[in-house]
């Protein structure tokens, strides 16, 4: 299977991104693609909690840990350095028919920019969006549609 298509959603913090990235799942979800998500954050964060049995493992000195089910799979791995959009796209995405992904805005990927009047800039822009316009998702979603997915 190859690599599916990536386009990330760039934009300041409060812009919309998350929320058009939503509205686009569903819309491509509906016209029957299989998507995938990715945020980017800047922050350390935590998805287990004390008490289960995952976060014990974890606690205990485990530098990986998985989690599965019949339906979910969900991995906690310890890193050397921030993998690249491409690496985790290329390891955990290639599967789906697209990659939305929030934030990587240094990535050398095709990228919608939402901006609200904040004068933000990024390289490879292929449509830029307010977040406020209710055509506008099905709009961006037939741009995705006719450029990666057909």
């Amino acid at each position: 299977m190859t690599k599916p298509p990536v386009v990330a959603v760039v934009g300041a913090s409060g812009s919309g991104k998350t929320t058009l990235i939503t509205r686009l799942i569903q819309i491509l979800t509906a016209r029957g693609y299989r998507v995938g998500a990715l945020k980017h954050t800047h922050h350390n964060f935590e998805i287990d909690r004390p008490g289960k049995d995952s976060f014990a493992m974890k606690a205990a000195g485990a530098v990986k840990v998985g989690l599965v089910s019949p339906h979910k799979l969900a991995l906690l791995s310890d890193l050397a350095s921030e993998p690249s959009l491409e690496e985790v796209v290329a390891l955990y995405f290639r599967d789906v028919d697209l990659v939305l992904a929030e934030g990587f805005k240094g990535a050398h990927v095709p990228k919608i920019l939402v901006r609200r009047g904040d004068g933000l800039e990024a390289s490879n822009v292929i449509a830029t969006a307010t977040g406020s316009q209710p055509d506008e998702a099905e709009r961006l979603a037939d741009l995705l549609e006719v450029r990666f997915l057909k």
